[in-house]
């Protein structure tokens, strides 16, 4: 089998080569050369969509030890390589029956260590760089192998060691030997999951998938119990115990985060910036709120500039205008953080409207890491109020879509599949719950799909679509999200859809918490006219 392996300078890297070069044909890809690097070694960035191509061209397998980045960079490209990175190495995959991520044990060290936490428990990474990286490049594989027929595999290691390293250190239950990491990987490789059983109808197990396994040391006394890792069906056998003397702390209740948040409540302030501030949404967002807030409006580019441009983004869609004083406009890029921090000093909300759709790039860099660096400035500036927004993520027509479904709620799982827009959206959303959870910041997320102007004539050949909105109703959801008191929890989600008769979605949340109703049910635009 020919396979792929992905940042093989670190030592784990080099011990899985070393091991699967005797029964597979091994190809590496590295940002250097290694000291002794082979014909088939590749080097560069898979965020070159090209190289990363040229390296999965015909592998049946990759091996990826995500990001494939110097994790002293700064953390925006740390995000972008495990994130845009992983996305190219999956996509351009054609040939390949399986994707191996190497992902970490830490996203769970939040539980007590008597909780018998396995493959059945939630991950609850910290928006520490070093958990965020590896937790979106899981996110990215598992998301693309719902729909690419190709299994994902997750397996989530203990912190790494071989000998020189614990020469002379007190022993840890969170040790991994080098040796059992490599043997977990060639049980990935190998790894086929069991037959229906008995009482289970016969089917054909399907091509694609996701699996998640823990990889922990040998003995009774590590961090993490071996759990599914452990099963007949992956076969993994750990044979070196590194626990011996280690202490094993034990806690009567769980460890949470402390909640941090020390600055300006949600909802009081009138001052508010607004990123992406020349699209459309934001365009009707300005409106809603210039009567009794203070604007900062921030775009990539002059307001002015696009102004002149008149380009509406389509026939009747809201277009930005500039605000006198005491409002404002600045050009900020997304994805640059100093700018970000800067836009939103001596602000009380942040409004983040960013988006880029088809770009195989930018769409990482603005919805993706964009959404970090927004982040990343609410918590800066003590600003707790974040509305971001986004695309819905539930109308996949695939199987492991939603779209045959009827009265879907807004708390549903999203499903982006391998969709470029979608998906780097959604992982910029992950990103945006973790930090509203660390730090008790309060981060309504209204998401959109069709927006109709109920004054332009209907064109859909089937009717409108089951997610639409007026500009206006979006508008005020935007405006609602800004002044509603308080939310339930960290991170609220809102499908922002009208009252419309195919009962697919459900924008009772929204009504509920939020305080809105939308007024416009676009009628024209489903129903019929008599004797069509």
């Amino acid at each position: 089998m020919r396979v792929l392996v992905t940042g093989t300078r670190s030592k784990l890297g080099a011990a899985i080569v070393q091991a699967l070069s005797g029964s597979h044909d091994v190809r590496t890809l590295d940002l250097v050369a290694p000291e002794n690097g082979s014909a088939s070694s590749l080097i560069g960035d898979p965020r070159n969509r090209d190289l990363a191509a040229e390296a999965t061209s015909d592998c049946e397998a990759i091996v990826h030890l995500a990001p494939l980045v110097d994790l002293s960079e700064p953390p925006h490209e740390v995000l972008d390589a495990a994130t845009r990175g992983t996305y190219n190495l999956i996509t351009t995959a054609v040939a390949a029956k399986r994707f191996v991520v190497i992902s970490t044990l830490r996203f769970f060290e939040a539980y007590p260590m008597e909780w018998r936490v396995n493959e059945q428990w939630a991950p609850r990474p910290t928006t520490a760089v070093e958990d965020l990286a590896p937790y979106l490049a899981e996110c990215t594989v598992r998301e693309v192998s719902r729909v690419m027929p190709l299994k994902g595999i997750a397996l989530r290691l203990g912190e790494v060691v071989d000998d020189t390293d614990i020469r002379g250190r007190p022993a840890s239950p969170g040790w991994l030997h080098i040796n059992d990491a490599v043997q977990a990987v060639q049980c990935a490789l190998a790894y086929e999951e069991t037959g229906p059983r008995t009482w289970e109808p016969r089917i054909q197990h399907p091509t694609n998938g996701w699996s998640v396994f823990h990889i922990v040391g040998a003995g009774t006394r590590t961090r993490f119990p071996l759990g599914q890792a452990g099963q007949t069906a992956f076969g993994y056998r750990p044979t070196r115990d590194l626990t011996d003397g280690a202490a094993r702390a034990m806690s009567e209740s769980p460890r949470t985060a402390p909640r941090r948040f020390t600055g300006q409540p949600g909802a009081t302030g009138r001052r508010v910036v607004i990123y992406g501030a020349g699209g459309p949404l934001a365009a009707v967002t300005t409106e809603a709120l210039a009567r009794d807030h203070q604007l900062r409006l921030t775009d990539v580019r002059p307001l002015d500039e696009i102004i002149a441009e008149n380009k509406p983004q389509s026939p009747g869609a809201p277009f930005p205008r500039l605000l006198e004083p005491p409002h404002e406009s600045r050009v900020v890029d997304v994805t640059d953080p100093d700018q970000v921090v800067e836009a939103a000093r001596g602000m009380d909300t942040i409004v983040n409207c960013t988006v880029v759709r088809p770009h195989s790039v930018m769409a990482f860099r603005v919805n993706t890491v964009g959404a970090y660096n927004v982040m990343r400035a609410a918590v800066e500036c003590g600003i707790r109020r974040v509305v971001h927004t986004g695309p819905q993520m539930v109308t996949m027509h695939f199987p492991p879509g939603y779209w045959y479904e009827f009265g879907l709620p807004d708390d549903v799982p999203p499903r982006p599949g391998a969709n470029l827009y979608a998906l780097s959206k959604y992982l910029g959303l992950e990103i945006c719950r973790i930090f509203a959870e660390e730090y008790d910041l309060e981060v309504p997320t209204l998401l959109f799909s069709s927006f109709v102007n109920p004054s332009e004539p209907a064109p859909e050949p089937l009717g409108v679509f089951p997610f639409s909105i007026s500009w206006e109703d979006a508008g005020e959801a935007m405006r609602q999200a800004v002044r509603v008191p308080d939310l339930p929890r960290p991170l609220e989600l809102f499908h922002i859809v009208a009252d419309l008769p195919h009962r697919k979605f459900s924008n009772d949340k929204a009504k509920r918490l939020l305080g809105w109703q939308p007024r416009d049910r676009l009628a024209s635009h489903w129903l019929r006219a008599f004797g069509e």
